[in-house]
């Protein structure tokens, strides 16, 4: 299914980008927010459970829930 895009000039609401990095290894997964600089597939350490790689595997935002 599409995603629609806002049309020129329609306002979007605020949105928080957050990455998940994972190890490729043993699939422990974590989610921060994005800093610049992230990209996908960018190698990002080491795993503290197994040593093995760390690669950024996503990036995506959502949308900042009003506080009423």
């Amino acid at each position: 299914m599409a995603t629609m895009l806002p049309a020129i000039g329609e306002k979007r609401g605020k949105q928080i980008v957050y990455t998940i990095e994972e190890c490729l290894s043993c699939g422990e997964k974590k989610k921060r927010t994005f800093t610049v600089g992230d990209y996908v597939y960018k190698e990002n350490g080491q795993c503290k459970k197994c040593n093995g790689r760390i690669y950024i595997t996503m990036i995506y935002a959502e949308p900042v829930k009003p506080t009423q």
